[in-house]
């Protein structure tokens, strides 16, 4: 658990670094989508480990983990739609590095083990 909780942190992290990066380059707009992009991958992650966490001795089978990424996948597309077609002044490259930024920071925070 102590792993997973240091993912959200660093995807977290990364979130916050690429919003300060995008509002020094491009402006609000810019840093605007960038935490947008950044908070759709991280919150359903967030999200997920919370669930964990609270069923933490019912959900360890396979199926358990398969329906909380499922759940974590479903609302990473829902909030990807939610935000594409609802935020009128999104900048599309600080919200797409954003999110790529913060999908790939768990590789990263799983290199880092102790």
């Amino acid at each position: 658990m102590k792993a997973l909780r240091r993912v959200v942190f660093c995807q977290l992290i990364a979130c916050l670094i690429c919003t300060v990066a995008a509002l020094a380059i491009g402006g609000s707009a810019a840093a605007v989508s960038s935490l947008l992009g950044g908070a759709v991958c991280a919150l359903p992650s967030f999200l997920v480990i919370f669930l964990m966490y609270l069923t933490r001795n019912r959900a360890a089978s396979p199926l358990g983990i398969f329906v909380f990424e499922f759940i974590k996948v479903s609302l990473v597309i829902l909030g990807f739609l939610s935000v594409a077609l609802f935020y009128k002044e999104l900048n599309w490259l600080a919200f797409i590095l954003s999110a790529g930024v913060v999908l790939l920071s768990h590789v990263f925070a799983l290199a880092s083990r102790e």
